[in-house]
C-alpha cells in the first residue's frame, strides 16, 4: 500500500477538461497519496462575474491546495498571488514527468513520478 501523506488534504482542482490526461493523473496521483479532489469547472469558477481575488479567497478557505490546468499564464499568476494555499499548475507538474513517458514507461511509474513532484510542489 503507498504511505498516505496527503492524507486529510483538501485539493480543488480547476481544469476545463477533467478527462484530459493530466488532471486525470494529477488526480490519481493524489487520491492514492490520501488527498481528497474536488474538480471544479474553470469556466464556473473563472465568471465573468466573480473577482478573481474573491474566488481565490474562497478556493482558499475550501482547499489546503488548488491545482489548475488550462488556465492563462496571467491567470494562474493572479490566483497564485490572491491565495492562501499552494497554486499548482498541472501542466507544470505533467513537465516534470514529461522525459521518462518519452521512454515508454508504465503508468504506475508516471504515476510515481507525478507523486513525487506533487509531494515537492506542497513542500
Amino acid at each position: 500500500m503507498t504511505p498516505q501523506p496527503l492524507l486529510g488534504l483538501r485539493l480543488g482542482m480547476v481544469c476545463g477538461d477533467e478527462a484530459a490526461p493530466g488532471p486525470t493523473l494529477l488526480k490519481q496521483a493524489a487520491v492514492e497519496l490520501g488527498a481528497q479532489v474536488t474538480v471544479l469547472d474553470a469556466v464556473r469558477v473563472l465568471e465573468d462575474g466573480a473577482a478573481l481575488e474573491e474566488m481565490a479567497g474562497l478556493l482558499g478557505h475550501l482547499y489546503g491546495a488548488i491545482a489548475c490546468d488550462g488556465l492563462p499564464p496571467a491567470v494562474m499568476r493572479r490566483l497564485a498571488a490572491a491565495a492562501v494555499v499552494p497554486v499548482l499548475d498541472v501542466q507544470t507538474v505533467q513537465a516534470m514527468h514529461a522525459p521518462a513517458v518519452g521512454r515508454g514507461i508504465e503508468a504506475a511509474e508516471r504515476r510515481r513520478l507525478v507523486q513525487a513532484a506533487l509531494l515537492a510542489a506542497l513542500r
